[in-house]
């Protein structure tokens, strides 16, 4: 499936197939006919090692690595889609959550394209299992980490983290192959003092949520929580976010300094 320039954005590779490309095909094909240009329909193509197969409803599809940064901007908007209708509607603060983030990562004219995109993925149904699933195959671990990251704090960008916000980002986070123990890194990072583990009481304690910082529970061992810091430090290292925009590269000098803290806390309670 190959779709026209959205002005600036080039071929797409792996999104332009699969569950990703189902819906692109609607949404882009609305978008450049009436704005840029017409888009001829999708059609059957095998390029290389870069080929989607179709057949009808038995379709499958070869995911690859080729991709661009093309591909991930439209995999993320879809995602972004979904999740800030997560809880029924679209709140102004999510909104404007987004437009910061697009400005600050891309230029003037693609951020207002993009808008118009979101626009029109919050008209469709998305099957976030298998769009996150698709995601999985097509990129590195570090990079779905961080993707996850993002819709988590635009999740809290109201204010509020409701349970159909939760049940959305657990079953992006399973398509994506988000650990658990990163799942609850993520989420004592952003929505301090609410996670908890099934039958587990609330953790209101510093310390208890220094663990859930980490993603660990009171009762790992001094190497386990050596291997966690060491593990989160290098996620948010400098050099591991530098190509994914300014925004992130903030976002994730920030949440050191929260990993670093929780890590100081419980040495100091343990006297490592």
């Amino acid at each position: 499936m190959k779709f026209g320039r959205l002005l600036f954005f080039g071929i797409l590779g792996w999104t332009a197939g699969g569950p990703v490309g189902a819906l692109l095909s609607i949404v882009l094909g609305n978008l450049v006919t009436n704005r840029l240009e017409q888009i001829g329909p999708p059609s059957t193509s095998t390029t290389g090692g870069n080929s989607t197969t179709s057949s009808g409803s038995g379709s499958t599809y070869r995911y690859t690595d080729r991709g661009s940064r093309d591909d991930l901007t439209m995999a993320l908007m879809v995602l972004i889609s979904a999740v800030m209708r997560a809880d029924g509607s679209v709140r102004q603060s999510e909104l404007d959550y987004v437009k910061q983030f697009l400005r600050k990562n891309y230029t003037d004219e693609q951020a207002k394209e993009l808008l118009l995109l979101l626009r029109d993925l919050n008209k469709q149904d998305i099957d976030v299992s298998s769009i996150s699933q698709q995601i999985k195959h097509n990129t590195a671990y570090d990079t779905r980490y961080h993707l996850f990251d993002f819709l988590f704090v635009l999740s809290t960008a109201d204010g509020v983290f409701s349970a159909s916000e939760d049940k959305m980002l657990r079953r992006i986070a399973l398509g994506l192959g988000i650990s658990m123990q990163d799942y609850i890194s993520i989420h004592a990072r952003h929505n301090p003092g609410s996670y908890q583990s099934a039958g587990q009481a609330p953790s209101t304690s510093a310390l208890n949520e220094a663990y859930n910082v980490l993603g660990l529970s009171p009762s790992a061992t001094d190497d386990e929580v050596k291997r966690a810091y060491r593990r989160l430090a290098v996620k948010y290292h400098p050099d591991k976010v530098e190509s994914l925009g300014e925004e992130v590269r903030h976002h994730a000098e920030e949440q050191f300094k929260k990993i670093t803290a929780a890590y100081e806390l419980i040495k100091k309670q343990r006297n490592l």
